[in-house]
């Protein structure tokens, strides 16, 4: 495993030292967890991730400077046409058609997951998603359980610890794109990937019960059971006027059964008769491409100086990939050049890709297969980005097998953003893995993530 000594906040250092025992680790057995384990369906850590104030407020201005660049991309760049971005980035006819016919005027709600690594302390992002399907928005499910250890619960309120809930921050933002002015129930849609699992929403259920729990009303339906007859969009035969979504642009491939799935949604927004949530130009900012235009030096002039620096801060060195000249360390080279001499540094990504798939770090390939990967990239039709690789902070748990024991473990944080600024974040990441950009995926530790909220007990206000 590549890591040195771990690099931990004073709050974390202080929940692990040696004199709190077993207290250090917080039972994920307890029946306090059920819930967790059967929304999660994988391992749980058995402490949370804490941020510090100073980390919480950082996080919470960088990216909210870094989203509401993303999000205004059409307005500096194509002006103001997100039809005309979506095509720019290479998006198929059908997308970019719907993304015109869905444009929402006036600036873009906050909203979004960023995913992002600490390295050397200091955060770093690495991809936005800024739909509203954002995997990981239930959370707030696990910090619950985990304040029913009396332990930690004694601990978060020593030091001034508490969570956000992403959900209730995705209501706010919600609520703030799409004001509700009938009161009718919101129905949230999925996508149906086979006819056999069309109606199986079990994978909803958390989440609509947290919405039921916020005062919510809403259920679940597949976008083929949506009609729009004389102005009225209709949801498994329900009136509806709000839809949120938990599917993705990219599923509008423009088949004719495509098309006559989305066509009552499409219509219904376009005609003004519904609000979609998010709306569909949401999924253009998280789009990789769109991280390149921001260190672009063609497009530095678009950005203040403030953005400048933030920018340059937080988001590693990232680019469309293609041939062609590119500073790199200030060094001017062709890109496929600092592909070859750089191998170790960098990561290919699929430019509209998720879930760490058809990602490839040079560091976990030879040459010969790294040349292979960049070769398929480039001739495979479908756009990608080489990004300069962040090497995680580890990050110590204690050991599930070996209570004495303290295994340092690298993290990907995944932090939300609403309307409410900061709306709470998790963790994931493999004990005595070496940094591997698929960790993400079922064979993946999860936490939760707590911030200070309130200054620790007995300790003066600065």
């Amino acid at each position: 495993m590549e890591r040195g000594t771990p690099v931990e906040n004073r709050t974390t250092r202080e929940f692990l030292d040696d004199g709190r025992g077993a207290s250090r680790a917080v039972a994920t057995t307890d029946p306090a967890f059920d819930g967790t384990h059967a929304w999660l369906g994988r391992p749980v850590f058995n402490r949370p991730a804490f941020l510090e104030a100073a980390e919480a407020r950082a996080l919470e201005h960088d990216l909210g400077v870094v989203l509401r660049v993303l999000s205004s991309l059409p307005e500096r760049l194509h002006g103001g046409d997100p039809g005309r971005m979506a095509r720019a980035l290479g998006l198929p006819p059908a997308q970019a058609d719907a993304v015109a016919r869905c444009a929402v005027p006036g600036p873009a709600v906050p909203l979004g997951r960023a995913d992002v690594l600490r390295e050397g302390g200091r955060f770093r992002l690495v991809e936005f998603n800024t739909t509203s399907s954002l995997g990981g928005c239930e959370i707030a499910e696990m910090s619950r359980a985990m304040l029913c250890d009396p332990a930690l619960r004694e601990f978060a309120e020593r030091h001034g610890l508490g969570y956000a809930d992403p959900v209730a921050g995705m209501l706010a933002s919600m609520d703030a794109a799409c004001p509700d002015r009938s009161g009718l129930p919101v129905a949230v849609v999925k996508w149906p990937d086979s006819p056999q699992t069309a109606e199986d929403f079990g994978h909803m259920r958390l989440f609509l019960r947290q919405l039921a729990d916020l005062g919510r009303e809403a259920f679940p339906c597949h976008i083929g059971q949506l009609a729009y007859r004389d102005g009225v969009l209709t949801a498994r035969g329900r009136r509806v006027d709000r839809v949120f979504r938990t599917f993705q642009l990219s599923r509008l491939t423009g088949t004719p059964q495509t098309r006559e799935l989305a066509a009552p949604l499409l219509d219904a927004v376009a005609d003004g008769n519904a609000a979609l949530f998010a709306p569909l130009p949401a999924d253009l900012y998280g789009i990789k491409d769109c991280l390149a235009l921001l260190g672009d030096e063609a497009h530095r002039d678009v950005l203040s100086p403030s953005e400048r620096e933030v920018v340059d801060r937080l988001v590693p060195w990232t680019r469309p990939l293609r041939p062609g000249p590119v500073t790199y360390r200030g060094e001017r080279a062709d890109l496929l050049d600092v592909l070859r001499a750089r191998r170790e540094e960098l990561v290919v990504k699929p430019s509209a890709g998720y879930a760490g798939q058809g990602v490839t770090g040079g560091w976990m390939v030879g040459p010969d297969a790294w040349e292979r990967r960049v070769a398929e990239a480039l001739s495979g039709g479908v756009p990608h980005v080489v990004q300069e690789r962040v090497v995680a902070d580890a990050e110590r748990f204690v050991d599930d097998e070996k209570p004495d024991v303290l295994t340092p473990t690298l993290l990907n944080w995944g932090v939300f953003h609403t309307v409410h600024g900061y709306s709470g974040a998790f963790v994931k990441g493999v004990p005595h893995a070496a940094q591997d950009v698929r960790f993400l995926g079922d064979g993946s530790h999860v936490g939760c993530v707590f911030h200070q909220v309130a200054h620790r007990t007995g300790e003066a206000r600065r």
